[in-house]
C-alpha cells in the first residue's frame, strides 16, 4: 500500500525514506535516488526537515531543475523518477518516487566525476565495493545465519550501523585475522555488504528487517 506523504513524515527517515530541506547539491540527490534504485525503491521528500518539521520550498523549478540534472547527467543508466508538489500546513513539499531498479547497479557521479555504486543502509546512503543482487548465490543461506557466531554479528548490526575486524574480533573472542577472513566470506556470500569507506574496512548487513 503507498503511503501519504503525512505518514512518511510521522514514520521517520529509514530505509525507504529520506527528507530533505532543499535539494542544495544535484550530486547529493543523484546519491540519493542511485541508492534507492540499488537497493529496493524509496520516497524523497523536499521541504522537510530532518527533525519531520515542514518547512516548504520556495521554488518549485529551481528544485525541478536540479532534480533534472541529477538524473540525465549524474546518474550512469537512467533511473525514471516520478514526482509531485503536495500543499501540507500552507507549505509546498516535493514528493520524489523512485522504484527499485531491475537494471542495477546505476552509478552516481561524485562531486570529484568519480562514479560511485550507492546503497541504502538504514537511513543513509553510503557506497559499496560491489552490489548484491537477489539470486547470484547458490549458497544455503539459512545454514549459514543458523551458525552462531553468525546471529551475534546480525543482532549486533541491528543495533548498529556497521562493523570491523577488530570489534568483530572481540565480540565472539576469535583473531582478528580469522574475523576478517569471515566478515569477507559473509561478504561474498551475499549477507553483508562491504562499504567503501577506507581502512579499516566496515561491513553492514545486506538487507534490515
Amino acid at each position: 500500500m503507498v503511503k501519504s506523504t503525512i505518514q512518511l513524515i510521522k514514520q521517520g527517515e529509514g530505509l525507504n525514506v529520506e527528507f530533505k530541506r532543499t535539494i542544495d547539491s544535484p550530486f547529493k540527490i543523484a546519491k540519493t535516488i542511485a541508492s534507492f534504485a540499488n537497493t529496493s525503491g524509496g520516497v524523497l521528500l523536499v521541504g522537510v526537515g530532518d527533525n519531520r518539521e515542514l518547512l516548504g520550498i520556495t521554488s518549485e523549478l529551481k528544485e525541478l531543475e536540479k532534480l533534472e540534472k541529477a538524473c540525465t547527467e549524474l546518474i550512469d543508466k537512467m533511473i525514471p523518477v516520478r514526482f509531485k508538489s503536495e500543499k501540507l500546513d500552507n507549505r509546498i513539499l516535493l514528493r520524489i518516487e523512485i522504484d527499485e531498479s531491475q537494471e542495477r547497479p546505476h552509478y552516481a557521479i561524485n562531486e570529484k566525476g568519480q562514479r560511485m555504486i550507492y546503497i541504502r543502509v538504514k537511513d543513509k546512503s553510503v557506497p559499496t565495493l560491489r552490489l548484491f543482487i537477489e539470486g547470484q548465490s547458490d549458497f544455503d543461506t539459512k545454514t549459514l545465519l543458523d551458525s552462531r557466531h553468525v546471529r551475534t554479528l546480525i543482532q549486533y548490526l541491528k543495533e548498529y550501523d556497521s562493523v570491523t575486524a577488530k570489534v568483530f574480533s572481540r565480540i565472539i573472542n576469535i583473531s582478528e585475522k580469522r574475523a576478517e577472513r569471515m566478515l569477507n566470506d559473509l561478504a561474498d556470500k551475499q549477507v553483508l555488504l562491504k562499504l567503501k569507506k577506507g581502512k579499516p574496512e566496515l561491513f553492514s548487513l545486506k538487507w534490515v528487517e
